[in-house]
């Protein structure tokens, strides 16, 4: 299954709510891939097995199933995840790219790359449930992501 969908971050229209910087977001999305219990529902124990300059290789324990990927950062622009395949997982990818149609006004675009250890009948509409769980929880990492950025006095005073 391939999906994508856009987040809105800042909406330059609604003075109430506190816009992040381009550096702020990026910072956000790099703590997901580095500090995951803040952003995974159901996470165990997790590790970081290396890291270097632009990449990380994380060992996640989730219920019943540990995920293994590796996370590629492009500074400031996007986080690429590969999710090794195993017996249990056939792997997929997701990539988070930062878009900045006009200044101060933020997206960010998710897409997913979902792949299924055995065919899902046409009898359930899987891939849309499962699509409106990426939503949903992408969503959530926006809102994450703001708070921990504004609660730590780190956002910017309104336009």
């Amino acid at each position: 299954m391939q999906f994508e969908h856009v987040v809105q971050v800042n909406d330059l229209t609604d003075t109430s709510i506190t816009n992040l910087t381009r550096h702020q977001l990026w910072e956000g999305l790099v703590l997901r891939a580095t500090s995951p219990e803040h952003f995974v529902i159901g996470l165990g124990e997790y590790e970081v097995q290396w890291q270097d300059d632009g990449r990380l290789q994380r060992s996640l324990e989730l219920p019943g199933l540990v995920v293994k990927d590796l996370v590629t950062f492009d500074e400031e622009r996007s986080v690429h995840y590969d999710i090794v395949p195993t017996a249990k997982m056939a792997g997929g990818s997701l990539t988070m790219t930062i878009e900045e149609p006009e200044p101060q006004s933020l997206f960010v675009r998710f897409r997913y790359c979902a792949r299924y250890l055995e065919t899902v009948g046409d009898d359930l509409p899987y891939d849309l449930f499962v699509q409106q769980a990426y939503i949903a929880a992408d969503i959530d990492t926006i809102q994450v992501i703001r708070d921990r950025m504004t609660a730590n006095g780190q956002a910017p005073a309104n336009r």
